[in-house]
C-alpha cells in the first residue's frame, strides 16, 4: 500500500515540475494572454474614429463672444458638430452666417434647418468633416398655442467608402406635452434607418429623473457619452444638470464607444454650458457575401 502511495506521489511531482517548467504568462501582458481567454467576438479589424460635440450657441447679442467660442470648437476638433440655439446671418448675430464660418474654420460641410428670425435663420446646424451624402430636415411637433417651433437636422455621411453614419442634432421643447410629441417625432424618423444614428442635443431632461421623452429616447438610443448617462454640463461655475445628451443606435452592430473619454470643459467657452462630446469608432471592414 505504502509503495503504491509512494509512486502516485512521485507521478504527481512530475507533473507540477513539467506544468511548472512550461510557458507561463504575466498577468498584466495581454499581448501574450493565450487564445482561449479572448472574447471570441471581440473586433479586431480596422476602424475610423468619430469626436462628436454638442455645443450650445445661445450667445444673446454678445457677438464679440462668436470668436471665443469658435475657437473653443477648433481645440477640440470635432468630426461630427452639433450646434444648438444658432443664429444664421440675424442681426444679433451681426449678419454673420455662424454655422458656415464654423465650418470653413474646421473644413467641414454643414446643414442647418432653421426658422426665419431676426432678419436670417435661427436653429440647428450639423457639421462633419466627412462627405455629407443626404440631408434632412423635420419640424417637429408642437401645441399651435405654446412655446416654439423644435426642429430636428440630420445628416447621412460617408466616413469611409461605402461606410455610412448618420448623424442628428435636436433640441426639444420645455413643455413635457411637446417634448413628449416630439420624441415621438425622432424615433419615428430614426427607427427604420439601417446606418447606424448618432443623435445629439438637449432633451431637456435630465436623466436621473427622466421624463416620457428622455425615457422613449433612450429605449431606443443608447447613451455615447464617457458616463452612465452624460456628464452635467451647466452651469459652468459649478454644473447641475445636464442639457446636452449624445446617444446613438446601431442596428448593424458596427459602432463601439469609447467609455475611458474624459469630459472636454474647456473654460474658455464663451456661454454659461460646457460642451458635450463623445468619441465612437466605426468598424470598416466590409462584411464578406457568403
Amino acid at each position: 500500500m505504502k509503495k503504491i502511495f509512494f509512486t502516485l506521489l512521485g507521478i504527481c511531482a512530475v507533473l507540477v515540475l513539467t506544468l511548472s517548467c512550461s510557458k507561463t504568462f504575466d498577468a498584466g501582458d495581454w499581448e501574450v494572454t493565450p487564445t482561449k481567454f479572448r472574447d471570441p467576438n471581440e473586433y479586431t479589424g480596422p476602424t475610423k474614429t468619430l469626436k462628436i460635440m454638442s455645443v450650445n450657441m445661445n450667445l444673446s447679442s454678445t457677438a464679440t463672444n462668436f470668436p471665443v467660442m469658435v475657437e473653443m470648437i477648433k481645440a477640440y476638433d470635432p468630426d461630427l458638430l452639433f450646434l444648438r440655439q444658432c443664429d444664421s446671418k440675424t442681426t444679433r448675430a451681426g449678419g454673420i452666417d455662424r454655422p458656415q464660418v464654423i465650418a470653413d474654420e474646421l473644413k467641414m460641410e454643414v446643414f442647418m434647418k432653421g426658422r426665419s428670425y431676426n432678419g436670417g435663420q435661427f436653429g440647428n446646424a450639423v457639421l462633419s468633416k466627412f462627405p455629407i451624402t443626404e440631408r434632412f430636415g423635420l419640424d417637429l411637433t408642437k401645441d399651435p398655442g405654446r412655446g416654439e417651433q423644435r426642429m430636428l437636422a440630420m445628416i447621412k455621411v460617408e466616413v469611409e467608402p461605402g461606410v455610412f453614419v448618420q448623424f442628428a442634432g435636436t433640441e426639444l421643447e420645455t413643455n413635457a406635452d411637446d417634448r413628449r410629441s416630439q420624441a415621438i417625432d425622432i424615433i419615428r424618423a430614426t427607427e427604420k434607418l439601417t446606418d447606424p444614428v448618432i443623435l445629439a442635443g438637449n432633451f431637456n431632461e435630465q436623466w436621473a429623473e427622466p421624463g416620457d421623452a428622455l425615457t422613449y429616447i433612450t429605449g431606443n438610443f443608447k447613451y455615447a457619452c464617457a458616463s452612465a448617462g452624460c456628464v452635467f454640463n451647466a452651469p459652468k461655475a459649478k454644473p447641475t444638470g445636464t442639457f446636452d445628451y449624445v446617444t446613438y443606435q446601431d442596428p448593424g452592430n458596427l459602432l463601439i464607444v469609447n467609455k475611458d473619454l474624459e469630459a472636454f470643459k474647456n473654460p474658455e467657452t464663451a456661454n454659461t454650458f460646457f460642451p458635450t462630446t463623445a468619441e465612437i469608432k466605426v468598424k470598416t471592414q466590409k462584411k464578406e457575401n457568403k
